[in-house]
């Protein structure tokens, strides 16, 4: 018979291992979302509020995390999962500290914030793999959904009160504070996961040098991944909703200078922060709600199609202070269209390739949100699109390639249900 799934409370209490790993991560995403609203805030002020350089900004923060990905898989599926996330940390407390060397005032500087960012998601590209392929290690199969929708929804809160907070501190303190806030976060969650048991199954690589060995198994894991079709219809629907969704993000920072709160960073927070109470109610929806894992796989697309629905009537209609909830509403979606397909995709792949799967899972939404944001910030500054014409023609966009998502994934998934109920 079947275990229920756990609570959330209650997997804090019967599941150690966990709860540390928990309150690790929830000090280090917290010290970070500080820390990415003090970056807006400097490349704005730095490159005198140029639209432009914010969505290099992005554009860099996303490849950075991309490009990596496939290489980060094979170290997260040869090396300790643990020890990889640990260091991250650590590496990633040095790059937010030299920030704190650089003179505002000096543009030519502008280089160095960019390529600080670019290294502290490159941090992030290691960490990311290790850390959803060890989630499995570190649960019982009937816990599994509830720590993914709890790492989700803490992700979500950190977003929420860490934009927030940090909005109204960097416009009263300046970005320093949040950088010496962001470096000891990062200090302390490797502090607590270093002290995690995280019990692993090592794929030994292949003979030669690391490179050579590694884009063998680069190729092995592309290899199951594409023969797999289990694996391959969901691997795409994080990278569905960025396909337009990156460059609603990116829209939405400039909605943040536009909606006269008086500060950019100000703005931006309360935005950001609407964001992250949106990503934080999907997955606890998704937790009591979605119970039905035979419907997850079709639910994906409409979940983007959703989102799509919340910017579209932020870009059809004047801006109001209540349309924060448009925000909500649109990602709620795209936290509900995480969670699901992050937890089938843990449940249909094994743990000697997880790591490389997760990778490709990453390699997939952060280019096509990286190649979103460069045409969102192309499309804006070189042609008459005004930024509230292109929220519309973005989001109606999103709506379309959610549906024809689920006409595409309709049969396979059929096909694939009847097989497991035959199994079964």
């Amino acid at each position: 018979m079947e275990e229920r799934e756990v609570g959330f409370f209650e997997l804090l209490r019967v599941n150690p291992k966990f709860r540390r790993y928990w309150v690790g991560n929830s000090i280090s995403m917290l010290g970070e979302w500080f820390n990415t609203i003090a970056l807006f805030v400097l490349i704005d002020a730095m490159s005198d509020s140029s639209e432009l350089a914010l969505g290099v900004l992005f554009m860099l923060r996303m490849f950075a995390l991309a490009f990596p990905q496939l290489l980060t898989g094979v170290l997260a599926d040869r090396y300790s999962r643990k020890w990889l996330m640990v260091l991250a940390n650590i590496l990633s407390a040095g790059a937010v500290a030299s920030l704190l060397w650089v003179d505002i005032n000096d543009s030519e500087q502008i280089w160095f914030v960019y390529g600080v960012a670019a290294l502290l998601m490159l941090l992030h590209a290691i960490y990311i793999p290790a850390e959803n392929a060890a989630m499995p290690n570190i649960t019982k199969p009937n816990e599994l959904l509830t720590a993914n929708a709890m790492n989700s929804a803490t992700w979500s809160a950190s977003l929420a009160i860490g934009s927030a907070i940090g909005g109204f501190v960097v416009a009263a303190k300046g970005v320093e504070v949040a950088f010496i806030v962001d470096a000891i976060a990062f200090l302390v969650a490797a502090a607590i996961i270093a002290t995690i048991d995280i019990p692993q199954t090592k794929d030994k690589g292949k003979e030669g040098s690391f490179i050579a060995s590694s884009f063998g198994q680069i190729k092995e894991g592309l290899v199951i991944i594409w023969t797999t079709p289990r694996v391959r219809r969901v691997i795409t629907a994080k990278a569905l909703w960025g396909l337009f969704g990156g460059g609603l993000v990116y829209m939405l920072v400039l909605i943040g200078a536009d909606i006269g709160m008086g500060n950019f960073a100000a703005g931006l927070g309360i935005l950001f922060a609407a964001r992250g109470l949106g990503t934080g109610l999907g997955p606890i929806l998704a937790r009591y709600a979605f119970t039905d894992r035979s419907k997850w796989p079709f639910m994906l697309g409409w979940l983007v199609s959703t989102s799509g629905l919340g910017y579209a009537l932020i870009g059809f209609l004047q801006w109001q202070a209540w349309f924060v909830l448009f925000v909500v509403l649109a990602h709620a979606a795209s936290g509900v269209n995480w969670v699901l397909s992050t937890v089938l995709l843990q449940e249909r792949s094994e743990d000697e390739w997880r790591g490389r799967m997760f990778s490709t899972d990453f390699l997939l939404m952060t280019m096509v949100n990286g190649f979103s944001t460069m045409a969102a910030a192309l499309l804006i500054e070189f042609t008459d699109y005004g930024l509230y014409d292109a929220v519309k023609l973005f989001a109606v966009l999103q709506i379309i390639s959610g549906v024809v998502w689920v006409m595409l994934v309709t049969p396979g998934e059929k096909a694939y249900a009847k097989e497991q109920a035959t199994l079964n």
